[in-house]
């Protein structure tokens, strides 16, 4: 029986070098090869919805022509090695160096968001590590997300609606509880200054800091009379963004409620004359 096969073996090998016509021996008879699987990666778009994780099923981008809420400014890749946790602070942290170019500024000095997002928890599992930086304009009366038409991209470059310049504010109590924009030619209260990167939300953290940021934007020695020449209003980024790393505290030089009409960039010490009782 052993024989039998092993000849039966030899016979067939032998019979391939003839093939019945019309039979060319090709098993896959011309057929493609089947397509490797590609991942599915966004595209620099506006969507209805601001979202922290997209999936193909659940992409639905919108014109940015069309009433939206977010627009993608940029969209890279993080290192295989990233976790989820430690991913979304370092796509936040690498979206802020990386929208500016977008914007035409540092997106801080805007009424924006930047809302980092990843991929759904399958298609992290499945290897994907891109992530795309979401920006979303916010009121400055409400904090409300403000949907919008048009693209953001070069809005932070000159005067606009956008762009963080002078307000009046409401105080109560020595908290801000309501923040009208207005262009700086008008009357106003209160004129934004800068950002500096805090270690804590102390009030005197605060005050320390936009003191140093109004310092520079005044044109005043950064020096203990600082704070008998101006006042100042400081906004910490809330409890979500400080979790993701944003420590930017925007800084607005403000008069005590006093008028001031035009900008106080480079202003002086004889402007902005020492006339506030140190507490």
């Amino acid at each position: 029986m052993r024989r039998w096969l092993a000849g039966l073996l030899v016979l067939a090998l032998a019979g391939c070098a003839d093939l019945p016509a019309g039979v060319d021996g090709d098993l896959t008879d011309g057929w493609p090869a089947v397509p490797v699987a590609e991942q599915f990666r966004p595209a620099l778009a506006c969507h209805a919805d601001v979202v922290e994780r997209e999936s193909a099923d659940d992409y639905a981008p919108v014109g940015c022509d069309e009433p939206h809420l977010a627009e993608t400014a940029v969209i890279a890749d993080l290192p295989g090695s990233e976790t989820v946790a430690t991913g979304r602070g370092r796509a936040f942290r690498e979206c802020s160096k990386r929208v500016g170019d977008f914007l035409g500024a540092d997106w801080r000095t805007g009424w924006l968001v930047l809302q980092p997002v990843l991929p759904s928890a399958a298609a992290w599992t499945g290897g994907a590590r891109w992530y795309r930086c979401d920006l979303v304009q916010t009121s400055p009366v409400s904090g409300e997300l403000v949907r919008r038409t048009g693209s953001l991209r070069g809005s932070l470059k000159g005067a606009g609606p956008v762009r963080m310049t002078c307000a009046n504010p409401t105080v109560v109590k020595e908290r801000v509880t309501a923040l009208v924009a207005v262009n700086c030619a008008r009357e106003h209260t209160a004129e934004f200054a800068g950002v500096f990167s805090s270690r804590g939300t102390s009030a005197g953290e605060l005050e320390k800091g936009c003191h140093t940021v109004i310092a520079k934007f005044a044109g005043l020695a950064d020096d203990g009379t600082v704070r008998n020449r101006v006042g100042w209003l400081g906004f910490p980024p809330d409890a979500a963004s400080w979790k993701l790393g944003d420590r930017a505290v925007r800084c607005f030089l403000w008069l005590n409620g006093e008028r001031m009409t035009g900008t106080y960039r480079d202003a002086g010490p004889r402007k902005l004359k020492i006339h506030y009782v140190s507490r």
